[in-house]
């Protein structure tokens, strides 16, 4: 008999063991956890303070449901930290397939907030999918990129056609803002995936000649662009020039700056920023898009810069996650969540600010939305996930 047969390159290969419950409670990230934890119970506070002068019991209520859903949150957070990132990334497929329909379904008997035909809702209950097809692009995005790592532009070509389609579902709600994010996500996958830096180069330079051309025909010549409703347009008119409709969409903006820039250094204290109290600032933007006007009124620069420094180490310790990742699968995924919750975090304060135009996205863990605080702590369970297997052999 062949003695070569029993060799340790013959013998049959073990499938590697997963980590016991131990293993994982020591390795889990816990800063990252109370970095999450800090964030999301100050944002409670702010929502609190964002609907106390509300005459309306829908906002009154927002504090403590978004409670229950962070409760709600915590729990599933938990469950996906320590279950194998690679189970769902296996059947990304599905989610991404049953996430469309919802898409389509929003569209013909969605809920319009805000202009936007974006929720479902189920009793006392909203979902917005947009938010669930983010997740699942995610998940996608780094199945497919690592099953075809080895023909890169297959995967791009295949990978740009996918995200097509949540993102003209999303555009048709009109929800732009929602859409654009997954443009950062692809880009972070795609670069991650290891695509060569000219490819990349081509659909940068069509973005860049797009902001180019909104920039002088809106504001320059009068152009309208496009595929935007007429109130996306007046946004972004407003965005160059309040004035244009200091009663609309330049008083919010205004008002925002108003609140911040009175809020000086240490703030004027919680309960007491008198453009939040007095309703200056709309009572229906107050809590979710335009929160941060609230902080930078009540908290001042104090408070603004350390929600900032809090959501950046968060993004500090995603990419690290991303970095030190075992396999493809893991830096994908986790540098997808850093895309989309720093796209979230840019836009969402440089609008208060007057950086970018408004478009209606909420703060990570410090806006009030259900649905969206769910996601979030869904993708840091994902990173969690991750960084506890980054050793696993």
């Amino acid at each position: 008999m062949d003695n070569d047969f029993y060799s340790n390159e013959n013998a049959p290969k073990k499938k590697p063991k997963e980590f016991g419950f131990f293993d994982k409670f020591f390795k889990f990230d816990w800063f990252l956890f109370l970095i999450v934890l800090a964030l999301s119970f100050f944002g409670i506070a702010v929502i609190y303070s964002a609907t106390y002068s509300s005459p309306s019991a829908e906002f009154r209520n927002a504090p403590f449901s978004q409670f229950l859903w962070l409760m709600l949150g915590l729990v599933i957070f938990f469950i996906v930290s320590f279950t194998d990132y690679h189970f769902l990334v296996k059947w990304s497929w599905i989610l991404l397939l049953l996430t469309l329909p919802l898409l389509v379904l929003v569209l013909l008997i969605g809920q319009t907030v805000n202009g936007a035909k974006s929720w479902l809702r189920f009793g006392p209950i909203g979902i917005e999918p947009a938010e669930l097809c983010k997740l699942a692009f995610i998940l996608f995005g780094g199945f497919w990129l690592d099953r075809f790592k080895h023909r890169p532009m297959i995967s791009f070509l295949t990978l740009c056609f996918v995200v097509l389609i949540p993102f003209v579902l999303i555009l048709k709600q009109p929800a732009l803002g929602s859409a654009g994010v997954f443009i950062p996500i692809l880009f972070a996958q795609l670069f991650i995936g290891g695509l060569k830096k000219r490819y990349l180069a081509i659909p940068l330079i069509l973005i860049l000649a797009v902001l180019l051309y909104a920039y002088i025909g809106v504001s320059h010549l009068g152009w309208d662009i496009p595929g935007l409703k007429p109130y996306q347009m007046n946004r972004i008119r407003t965005f160059f020039d309040p004035n244009l409709d200091p009663l609309g969409s330049g008083w919010t903006i205004n008002q925002s700056l108003i609140a911040i820039g009175s809020g000086s250094f240490s703030g004027k204290g919680f309960l007491k920023g008198t453009q939040n109290m007095l309703g200056f600032l709309p009572k229906n933007i107050a809590y979710n898009d335009f929160i941060f006007s609230v902080i930078g009124e009540e908290w001042g620069f104090v408070g603004g810069s350390a929600v900032i420094i809090g959501e950046g180490i968060m993004l500090l310790l995603c990419l690290r996650a991303a970095f030190y990742a075992k396999d493809l699968v893991g830096s994908l995924v986790a540098g997808g969540v850093a895309a989309m919750l720093f796209t979230h975090i840019f836009v969402n304060i440089g609008m208060t600010i007057k950086v970018v135009p408004i478009t209606g996205i909420p703060l990570p863990f410090i806006s009030y939305g259900g649905t969206f605080l769910i996601i979030c702590l869904i993708g840091l369970g994902l990173v969690e996930s991750i960084w506890i297997r980054r050793n696993l052999k």
